[in-house]
């Protein structure tokens, strides 16, 4: 799945971000969640409306996307998703907290988190705009940086790449955030006149079944691994498919360093592959399909050797005994056990392009 992200803003009209968020979830009933997270500097602010778009490859109008203001709004989510106490918060509509808050933490600067209004601009495109206004309006001697954030729900089960063995199944996520050299050739010209957000940090977040181990990570990026607290995230996500000890986080970030010349980087990647072995019913079928094969083949040549006089390959069938054919019958149920769910799986996958088809024409 190509996972190659583009931030920009309107040309001439440069947007910084201080922190660039993106959180991938997958749940163990094949489907997935995506949120992005954006901290704009406040020198980004010169008028009271800002719009950020987001190049999204596998995005269609048939997502569901949703402004996670009214979560973060509440202190108590807010200081579970930003690590960090938070000592007051004021609202930017008195009291309301309709158009906006800000935070005040312990250990870093405060925050107004604001909402925005999510446009699915087209398939692979969405803009977030944000009114500055009631931000601008606020009574304060230094004004804070401006945060959003919202979820998409893909059309797809999931955004990673699997590849699943006999015995093991694999997650690779490849994420790149504003690389250039990954622009698709038929979009060169739309990005042409595009400005691309410099980013300071970007965080990545992998949220997956537990049963999943990492086999490969960046040892400079990788900052800490934990089971999903489950009490918190339930109560900020609302979602029934986040179970409690199912699911592991994965952390990494990337920041620019403070002795590299320019504050903000035009590009971030993200590389990491998860397996799980699977001892399970698949493997124990393929085991009993495989010895009834075998049985079958090492039984027939003794079988017509037997006979007096020897029986021809075309002849034997009519001859074997019932046993063998109560085996092949087993075998060829196993063998459906395997090939019914990709025939399912690829039925899925056309009825769901159908319907994206017929969406896109509406």
């Amino acid at each position: 799945m190509d996972n190659s992200f583009f931030i920009f803003s309107e040309k001439n009209r440069p947007v910084q971000i201080e922190r660039f968020h993106i959180c991938t979830w997958e749940f163990n009933n094949d489907s997935s969640l995506v949120e992005f997270g954006f901290e704009v500097t406040k020198e980004s602010i010169t008028s009271n409306q800002l719009s950020i778009s987001v190049f999204i490859p596998w995005f269609t109008k048939n997502c569901e996307v949703m402004d996670l203001y009214d979560k973060l709004s509440i202190a108590e989510n807010s200081r579970f998703i930003f690590n960090d106490s938070i000592s007051t918060t004021n609202s930017l509509d008195g009291g309301r907290n309709k158009l906006g808050v800000i935070h005040k933490f312990s250990d870093r600067n405060e925050l107004c988190v604001i909402p925005v209004t999510i446009d699915k601009t087209s398939d692979k495109l969405i803009t977030a705009t944000i009114n500055l206004q009631p931000y601008l309006d606020y009574d304060s001697a230094e004004k804070p940086n401006v945060y959003f954030r919202f979820w998409i729900k893909p059309t797809i089960p999931y955004i990673s790449m699997r590849k699943k063995g006999i015995s093991k199944s694999t997650i690779i996520y490849d994420i790149k955030v504003n690389e250039r050299r990954n622009i698709p050739d038929d979009e060169v010209v739309f990005f042409s006149d595009k400005e691309f957000c410099k980013i300071k940090s970007s965080f990545s977040f992998n949220i997956l079944p537990n049963k999943y181990d990492i086999v490969f990570f960046d040892n400079s990026s990788l900052k800490n691994v934990r089971t999903l607290e489950y009490d918190s995230f339930n109560k900020y996500l609302g979602d029934k498919r986040v179970k409690k000890d199912e699911l592991l986080v994965v952390f990494n970030k990337k920041e620019v360093k403070v002795s590299d010349r320019k504050e903000f980087a035009n590009s971030f990647s993200f590389f990491s592959i998860y397996s799980m072995e699977r001892i399970g019913p698949g493997q124990y079928a393929l085991a009993i399909l495989i010895n009834i094969i075998c049985g079958v083949l090492l039984f027939i040549p003794g079988f017509r050797a037997s006979a007096n006089p020897k029986l021809s390959l075309q002849k034997v069938w009519n001859e074997l005994p019932i046993e063998i054919y109560i085996a092949l019958s087993i075998a060829l149920v196993t063998l459906i056990y395997f090939i019914l769910p990709i025939i399912t799986s690829q039925l899925n996958k056309g009825w769901l392009w159908l319907l994206t088809k017929i969406g896109y024409k509406k």
